[in-house]
């Protein structure tokens, strides 16, 4: 009588539905599987399941994983891993397991979306299957304008979600009787059958720089727990941030709660909750709360819009002139583009795998723009880098900049990366810590600011058709 619940981005034990679902349901042992899945592409080029992790996001889910095995334990649930294709993995669990049921948190990606439906389709034949919400403040499809379509536009999307009810958080379900004999003797078979691996197994750490998984190490510490004392700190963070969330020097002017709200140690309820209810002033909980639903727009959009990390959602960028130049583009990969703030940003992003939001959208800008790099190469690169890289927001984000997203900022508007940084890092405090060579370091930048202003406006009134803009350059 064992109940079955696939963990994917939601590695937590509060304010979980499918975990507390499958708890409650529970009439003997839970068992927890967890997958490092695969993505396959059928005969007709279509996707079948989640963006495969970048190396950043794949350090931090093992971290995670590690922290969260000997709190399930502690519930009386083990946890399995595997590594493949999900589909077949879940078919070879669940037939051997033999479980009444099976829970799982939804996703949202139209490729995720496919296969979930695909294995549920093929399992209620067996077993009951069960998806419950929980990465998402509201389900995409139920968020409509008044014409019934899906929003396009953030600012009336979050005044929709703002006006949603919060529900009760769920507490830490309550322990539940270890495996059994059959169960133990099932797990055991999928051991020796190669189907469940052991955590050091799945390939998380292959790939990434040799020096890298120390380093990280340094600044983060994944973990539910480490989200939760985070999360409670907010009335120590949280003060002042409206005006400092922008300013890259200082250490405490954004929460560093994105990778947590990524892997799914938080989930989007809690911290909504949390800022609620924080002491911090309204324009700061309003500010902040504001990214949340952001990242909710993100998903909502990527729901309704496949392959954005590859396709412009604007048809007319799908020709833009973009001018790939290899020695470019490693320039900015590694952070010696001779334009400071973008090189300090692009350096705390490889020694932290994280990178400040502000400085994040001005190397976009100077990427995309400025080098008319295509701006899928660098959307690409943050989502190997950033443990914080989300399917949604990283490439939604990416095109908001770039000008081919939904609802994104006007062409004209280009990051003037040298007006950034006298503007929110006026005595280059975050520079100095990132360039530890100095400032006046004897590298010529890669483009004439200016210039390349002209080429970029140029090229995209080549895109547009039209002899001259309508609306008047403005300088960022």
């Amino acid at each position: 009588m064992t109940t079955l619940i696939w963990l994917r981005d939601d590695l937590r034990l509060a304010d979980h539905p499918a975990l507390t679902a499958a708890c409650t349901a529970a009439h003997g042992p839970v068992v927890a599987l967890w997958i490092h899945e695969t993505r396959r592409t059928d005969e007709e080029n279509k996707r079948h399941g989640p963006r495969p992790l970048g190396a950043a996001t794949r350090w931090w889910y093992h971290r995670s994983l590690q922290q969260l095995a000997p709190r399930l334990a502690n519930l009386g649930i083990p946890l399995v891993f595997a590594r493949g294709d999900a589909a077949k993995v879940m078919r070879r669990v669940v037939d051997t397991l033999e479980p009444t049921s099976v829970h799982w948190t939804r996703r949202y990606a139209p490729a995720a979306c496919r296969l979930d439906a695909a294995i549920k389709h093929e399992l209620k034949s067996r077993t009951d299957v069960h998806s419950h919400p929980g990465s998402l403040l509201a389900e995409p499809w139920l968020m409509r304008t008044a014409s019934g379509s899906h929003y396009q536009v953030f600012t009336p999307f979050s005044h929709a979600v703002a006006d949603l009810p919060l529900r009760p958080l769920l507490p830490e379900p309550s322990p539940v009787e270890g495996p059994d004999g059959a169960a133990t003797t099932a797990l055991a078979t999928l051991r020796q059958d190669g189907v469940l691996q052991n955590l050091e197994d799945l390939g998380l750490l292959d790939d990434g720089p040799a020096w890298w998984e120390d380093t990280l190490e340094q600044h983060w510490e994944p973990g539910e727990l480490a989200a939760r004392r985070q999360l409670d700190a907010i009335d120590g963070w949280l003060p002042g941030y409206a005006k400092r969330r922008d300013l890259p020097g200082e250490e405490t002017s954004t929460s560093r709660l994105s990778p947590r709200l990524r892997c799914g140690e938080l989930s989007p309820r809690q911290a909504l909750a949390a800022a609620r209810s924080s002491t911090a002033a309204g324009e700061d909980i309003a500010a902040w709360i504001r990214q949340l639903y952001w990242r909710e727009f993100c998903w909502h959009l990527l729901h309704h819009r496949e392959h954005l990390e590859d396709t412009p959602m604007r048809s007319t960028f799908a020709e833009f002139p973009y001018h790939p130049d290899d020695h470019l583009a490693e320039a900015w990969r590694q952070g010696r583009t001779g334009i400071d703030l973008v090189d300090g940003g692009m350096r705390q992003l490889w020694q932290t795998g994280w990178m400040h939001n502000r400085v994040r959208m001005v190397a976009a800008s100077l990427f995309t723009k400025n080098m008319l790099q295509p701006w899928q190469d660098g959307e690409q690169w943050f989502w190997d880098t950033l443990v914080d890289a989300d399917e949604a927001n990283n490439p939604v984000s990416w095109q908001w900049v770039a000008g081919s997203g939904a609802d994104a900022a006007p062409y004209f508007r280009i990051f003037n990366p040298e007006l950034q940084r006298s503007r929110f890092d006026p005595r280059s405090c975050y520079v100095k810590r990132w360039i530890p060579e100095g400032l006046d370091r004897p590298i010529v930048p890669v483009v004439d600011l200016a210039e390349s202003r002209r080429e970029a406006l140029a090229a995209y009134e080549q895109v547009r058709g039209l002899s001259g803009s309508h609306a008047k350059p403005q300088r960022g």
